[in-house]
Parts: C-alpha cells; sequence; structure tokens
C-alpha cells in the first residue's frame, strides 16, 4: 500500500521547493490508500472523502514539519487516523476506558479464515459475515477501531502502529488487546451465528 520510501522522501523535497507536479504525485499514489483508512473509521462516503481531502490539506501544509528520516506514509496515516479520532471526539461518542486483561503475552489475536475455495452458498454466508463483522467493527470506540484498522486491515507491524498514532508500544498492545475482547463480547452479545475463533499469536 505504501510508496517507497526514497521516492516519498524525493517527492517531498520537490513538494518543498514548491513543485505542484510533486504534489499531484503524492497525492495520486495515496489518495485510494487514505480514504481507504478513513472510509473503515466513518459511516458514509461523502465525510470520508471530505476528511480524506482534509487530512491531505494538513499533510501538505505542515510537510516543513515532516521528519525526512522516518515514513512518509506513517505520517500521512496517523494524520488521517488522528482526524477520524477528532471527528467522532466531536460527536461525543461514549468511549470505554483503557484496560489490559489477560494474561500477559497474550496481546495478539487472530482469526482463522478457510483457505478453501467457497461454494456460491459460502460466498454469500461469507459476505454476509464480513458485513457483519464490518458493523460491530465500526460500533467500536474510535480509539479501538484505528488499532483494528491498522492492525487488521492495513496489516502493520506493532511498532508502525506505535509510529502513526504516536504512542508506546506497550499502550498499542494493550489496546489491540482490548478491541479484540470487544468484538468478541460484541458478536456475542448481538447473537450473530458467527463468532471468530481465536488463537495466540506471536508478537511481531
Amino acid at each position: 500500500m505504501a510508496g517507497d520510501p526514497k521516492e516519498d522522501s524525493h517527492l517531498v523535497e520537490r513538494c518543498l521547493r514548491n513543485d505542484q507536479r510533486a504534489y499531484r504525485n503524492l497525492l495520486e499514489r495515496y489518495r485510494r490508500p487514505v480514504y481507504g483508512i478513513i472510509r473503515r473509521m466513518v459511516p458514509n462516503d461523502e465525510l470520508a472523502r471530505d476528511l480524506a481531502q482534509e487530512a491531505f490539506i494538513r499533510a501538505f501544509k505542515n510537510l516543513g514539519t515532516f521528519d525526512r528520516e522516518r515514513s512518509f506514509s506513517n505520517w500521512l496515516f496517523r494524520i488521517a487516523t488522528n482526524l477520524c479520532i477528532d471527528h467522532h471526539r466531536r460527536r461525543k461518542l461514549k468511549t470505554v476506558p483503557l484496560v489490559l486483561a489477560g494474561r500477559e503475552g497474550d496481546e495478539e489475536r487472530t482469526w482463522d479464515v478457510p483457505d478453501e475455495d467457497p461454494t456460491p452458498a459460502e460466498t454469500f454466508a461469507n459476505r454476509e459475515r464480513g458485513r457483519r463483522l464490518s458493523a460491530v467493527i465500526e460500533s467500536l470506540p474510535p480509539v479501538y477501531r484505528a488499532v483494528i484498522q491498522l492492525r487488521h486491515i492495513e496489516s502493520r507491524s506493532y511498532d508502525e502502529i506505535a509510529e502513526i498514532l504516536q504512542l508506546p508500544l506497550g499502550t498499542v498492545k494493550a489496546r489491540i488487546h482490548r478491541a479484540h475482547r470487544l468484538l468478541r463480547e460484541k458478536i456475542i452479545r448481538r447473537n450473530l451465528d458467527w463468532v471468530p475463533e481465536v488463537k495466540r499469536a506471536s508478537d511481531d
């Protein structure tokens, strides 16, 4: 999903020299990934487009503060994620206190997904399950939705998530663990016909 860091750094350098083509290249490179991150955290397309536009405006306005020794994509995704979290906070959505539950080292869990080619009926059932799971994820408080998005949908490592969200690594692991517990509780509470199997996964 991310572009080549060296190319990104070169484009940022050109942007700082007011090269309009470089701005367009960065926008084209990251427009879809940024929109994808935001759309999974907000309820509709129009709002997602507005927030994505705002993310790029903020990023381009503050390019001078970007540390070119770091990842531009992580920096940009941090801006996008924080915009979503701020949006939800402004709406005064309920939040859940951070609680580190479970045994030490049990922060990361993954869901097993069958590899076999599905039948048409299974395809429909899987699509419906995916829709239901997406609805449950969207009901999570913003801080937990953000880490689930980055970890399981964007396939980011713990270290990358910590950099994007500017959080200590331990806090990231704790939030992911808590988010998994919340997801499972919500799935059970809603009496869905599918509860994800979980297993211990090794740390990154």
